[in-house]
């Protein structure tokens, strides 16, 4: 999982902001989203707000910058669009890096490893080529990568 913005000259600023001093981000508030689907790192609250991991990192990154975090909650789907359209400054979600993200956003360090894993019968031939997959009926878990 990574903190993704714009690529863009003040998405480096962004970055580089979240380990230094407040001051630099005094009287700023930072417009940021997430999927609030992905429980525990993101969910509704009975309340009517979110809450989860990515909740508190967003919030803490805002606390050492000193600036105020306006967490939105939105489909995954409208995150990356919403980003590359300004609405969102930056998003504390899991985005899987492709070649085409890479060159239109900014990643920070990845902070949660999601592996892939195919659970299978025991005995069964192991699954080395999502080719072997064809034809088969499969069960996924929502939610989750």
């Amino acid at each position: 999982m990574f903190l993704v913005t714009r690529h863009v000259p003040g998405a480096v600023a962004l970055a580089a902001a979240a380990l230094v001093k407040p001051a630099l981000a005094q009287d700023k508030t930072f417009h940021v989203a997430l999927d609030d689907t992905f429980a525990p790192h993101a969910m509704p609250t009975m309340g009517g707000g979110v809450e989860g991991f990515n909740v508190d990192l967003a919030n803490e990154i805002g606390k050492r910058m000193g600036a105020r975090m306006n967490i939105t909650a939105a489909q995954y789907s409208g995150l990356i669009p919403g980003l590359q359209a300004g609405t969102y400054d930056f998003l504390v979600a899991p985005v899987t890096i492709t070649k085409e993200r890479a060159d239109n956003l900014l990643f920070t360090e990845g902070y949660l490893n999601t592996d892939f894993q195919f659970v299978t019968k025991a005995g069964a031939p192991d699954i080395t080529h999502l080719k072997q997959l064809k034809g088969k009926t499969i069960a996924v878990n929502k939610g989750s990568v």
